[in-house]
Formats: C-alpha cells, sequence, structure tokens
C-alpha cells in the first residue's frame, strides 16, 4: 500500500509501484485521496517513455510473463489448499513481504536519479532537533508541512512524517526518520474505526515503537496522541 500526497506524487507512484511490484512480486495498491487529489487541477512534470523504460525495463517484463500461467508450460497455482499445507504456504509469503521495503526504497533512489524528485518510505520535514511531531499520510501531509515551515521560520521545535509506504510497514524504516528529539508524537488518521482501540495509522505507531524498543532499534519513547482528521474531505487545516 502505497500513498502519495500529490497531483505530482500520484503521477509518480504510479511509476515507482509498477516497477516495485515487478521487482518484488509483492501486490500493489497505489492510493491517494479522491476529490482532494484526483479531482485537483495542478501542474506536474510529466514522466516521458524514456523513464518509463528505465524503471520497467525489458528483463521485469519478461521474467513476469514466464510466470504467467500457460498451456505450451502448464502448472498448478492457486488452488484449493487443506489445512495441512495451507498455514505452510500463508507463511511462506513472508520474506517477499520482509524484502519488500528494501526494493520500494531502491526503487525510489533509482527514481530520484531519473528525475531528481527523491523520495522516502518515511518522509521527515521540519527542525532536526524536534520535539513534537505530526504523522499523517495523503494529501493532509502536505497541509501540516505547510504549517511545519511557517512555525520551523519562528523557531518552533516541531516536525511532520509522511507515511509513503504503509504495507508492509517498515519499523526500522520508521523510527530512523524520526528525529531523536522526540517527545511527543501526534497520529492523525483519516478515518473513524467505532470500537476499536485506536484508528490504523495509531496502533502501528504504538506498535512499531514497542518493537523496535525491545529490538534496540531505539531509544524513543513519546508520549503518543491520536487524532483524526478529513472525514468525508471535510476542511483540514
Amino acid at each position: 500500500m502505497l500513498s502519495s500526497d500529490s497531483v505530482q506524487q500520484a503521477h509518480d507512484f504510479a511509476l515507482i509501484a509498477q516497477s516495485a511490484t515487478l521487482r518484488s512480486r509483492v501486490p500493489f495498491l497505489h492510493y491517494f485521496d479522491g476529490f482532494r487529489t484526483s479531482h485537483e487541477v495542478s501542474k506536474i512534470e510529466m514522466l516521458n517513455d524514456e523513464d518509463l523504460r528505465s524503471m520497467v525495463t525489458d528483463e521485469l517484463v519478461a521474467t513476469h510473463r514466464k510466470r504467467a500461467l500457460s498451456p505450451d508450460k502448464p502448472v498448478i497455482r492457486g488452488t484449493a489448499q487443506n489445512p495441512d499445507v495451507f498455514f505452510q504456504a500463508r507463511e511462506a509469503c513472508n520474506p517477499y513481504f520482509n524484502a519488500c521495503p528494501g526494493i520500494v526504497q531502491e526503487e525510489m533512489d533509482k527514481f530520484a536519479k531519473l528525475t531528481g524528485r527523491q523520495y522516502q518510505l518515511f518522509e521527515y520535514f521540519g527542525a532536526p532537533d524536534a520535539e513534537n511531531v505530526v504523522i499523517v499520510m495523503g494529501s493532509g501531509a502536505d497541509v501540516a508541512h505547510e504549517y511545519v515551515e511557517y512555525a520551523k521560520a519562528k523557531g518552533e521545535k516541531i516536525g511532520v512524517l509522511k507515511v509513503r509506504l504503509y504495507r508492509p510497514f517498515s519499523i526500522k524504516h520508521f523510527v530512523g526518520s524520526l528525529p531523536k528529539t522526540t517527545k511527543k508524537l501526534t497520529v492523525l488518521d483519516r478515518v473513524k474505526e467505532p470500537g476499536a482501540p485506536g484508528d490504523p495509522v495509531y496502533l502501528d505507531v504504538i506498535t512499531a515503537l514497542r518493537e523496535a524498543r525491545e529490538e534496540g532499534l531505539t531509544t524513543l519513547d513519546p508520549k503518543v496522541i491520536a487524532g483524526r482528521y478529513g472525514l468525508s474531505s471535510k476542511e483540514f487545516t
């Protein structure tokens, strides 16, 4: 699940998602805000055919086609599996998902060399010594970014962390993107999940911080606050 927060990114991530899915063999869902992004009129820098061929090579396409079902080379895939083997088959896909975040970042780096537009799995903007950080994805991230730039100019120690690759959620990349000075996180979800102890991104952040500390990836233990915004495109300032 790859999230873009602007018209330019929606254009760029379409290519990154395609090249990443061919390399990782993991299905991708590239998404962005309906109406807020999909119906926005915005000037963008268009990718050309040469850019597409650089990212989606003949080799990637040929390898993908070789895995397709064909009467010339019949194989069986995805048939009904009984409990004795389904569990093992389900777990057998783990290495592909574990490798996926690294592959996506490599494709983002390759894209940057082509276009000059560099993306990260989790992108931080703001004061390098920020104590308060907002975590958000989608078009709301640009709103938060604008305010952070304004507040930073006034000397406020705040920042925004934009979530790009939501699934698989890379704990290593997430904690590595946070300033070491972080004391408080505000996690904004654009969804209301009634009855749950928290909304999806908030729960992921809580889990990621806990596991990262247990695995020795970070010593950060910030206060985490949940927030909600933009349901049905309600104005977000």
